[in-house]
């Protein structure tokens, strides 16, 4: 049985990771630092788990010298855990972490493919991640480094997690606004695009690159769904969930940006396109999403909406 060990794998979509690998057959480690609420740990029942800093190299040097690990999947990784997992996981034959399309933004074509630049302008978040992605597949061509690079777009699905709302974030009140019937302001003219990931495809999308190593290793994958929408029909198949009428105030962003200083870097970026193509995935792990947008968008809505009423 391959033993996995997967960094993170208390998180939302780390625990979906877990969960998709157990059941098809994984020896699954779960390893987080313990230091931030946990409530997706309950969900893992009896798979084992570790605490550990995986940015401490003695804390990783001792882990892996205790643990014979064929598989390390990271999801959030950073350079210092990229180093500890070269140095001291010489059993493994497979390293794969989780990035995100957002290091593309603003994306120099639609749809945007893996042959696009990487350059995490966006913002900080996606300044590492870009770092952490050009790091693994220098490594991959210098060292023979197995790695695999996940790229999500607009993770959802589910009533884990907040959908994302009007405003780019991901509020309590989104769904009780509409519920409301308040007006909802949108940035521009809400003709953005929004490519959205059912969080179980994007499990999913692990294991299919485990089980395709020869095509996989030393690549970058989008995953999303396979296609995109508007804002504005996000926002009108979000209302139509809850069985409300949509209510929209078409702002500027320059103006937005004045009214909801809180929240500048979410604003920007959701006026920004988010629309990938997935044909390299399709191509090379055989993945083909189990889930259709409109639903997943619906589904999020209404099962949120549910914790309201």
């Amino acid at each position: 049985m391959r033993k996995v060990v997967v960094f993170g794998g208390t998180g939302w979509v780390g625990h979906h990771v877990v969960l998709d690998l157990q059941k098809n057959g994984y020896d699954c480690i779960v390893a987080s630092r313990g230091r931030k609420s946990e409530d997706y740990a309950v969900g893992l029942g009896g798979i084992r788990r570790v605490v550990i800093d995986k940015s401490d190299a003695k804390e990783m040097e001792a882990f892996f010298q205790n643990n014979r690990i064929d598989i390390v999947i990271d999801m959030v990784p950073t350079p210092e855990s990229i180093d500890n997992v070269f140095k001291f996981a010489g059993s493994m034959r497979r390293y794969l972490h989780c990035s995100s399309t957002g290091g593309y933004t603003p994306l120099p074509f639609i749809p945007c493919n893996e042959t696009a630049l990487f350059h995490g302008k966006a913002g900080k978040g996606w300044v590492n991640k870009a770092a952490c992605d050009a790091k693994v597949m220098e490594m991959f061509q210098t060292k023979g480094f197995p790695a695999t690079v996940i790229r999500p777009c607009y993770i959802t699905g589910g009533s884990d997690k907040l959908p994302i709302d009007n405003l780019g974030g991901r509020r309590e009140d989104f769904i009780p606004d509409m519920l409301a019937q308040k007006v909802l302001e949108v940035a521009d003219n809400g003709l953005a695009l929004l490519q959205p990931i059912h969080v179980e495809d994007l499990a999913r999308s692990f294991r299919l690159a485990l089980e395709n190593p020869a095509s996989s290793i030393g690549q970058c994958y989008n995953i999303c769904l396979d296609h995109a929408v508007t804002v504005n029909e996000y926002l009108a198949i979000t209302a139509d969930a809850i069985n409300r009428k949509l209510n929209v105030e078409y702002v500027p962003l320059s103006e937005l940006l004045i009214r909801h200083p809180e929240n500048p870097f979410g604003l920007k970026f959701f006026a920004e396109h988010m629309c990938f193509s997935i044909d390299k995935a399709k191509k090379d792990l055989n993945y083909t999403p189990e889930h259709g947008v409109e639903e997943t968008i619906a589904e999020t809505a209404y099962l949120t909406a549910q914790k309201f009423k």
